[in-house]
């Protein structure tokens, strides 16, 4: 069995694409992102987890705003 380290993040916590690619911002965790399904079956509602949304700004000084993968992510230490 292979062990793995998982990462959790929270609000607040500073983070930058594991990528490496030209001009990856620093960017701050603001959220996590679900959704809720309904199952006819049983009458109640099924969450899934579809990512992160973090917020940056670019290069321009405008404010960004995406959901990733926590898998392409990665913890900055400051």
């Amino acid at each position: 069995m292979i062990d793995v380290d998982k990462l959790y993040l929270t609000p607040g916590m500073v983070v930058r694409v594991r990528h490496n690619i030209e001009n990856r911002p620093k960017m701050i965790v603001s959220e996590k992102v679900t959704r809720s399904i309904r199952n006819k079956d049983k009458e109640d509602y099924d969450t899934m987890f579809l990512g992160i949304k973090c917020r940056w700004f670019d290069t321009t000084g405008r404010l960004q705003e995406a959901i990733f993968n926590t898998k392409d992510l990665e913890l900055i230490e400051e």
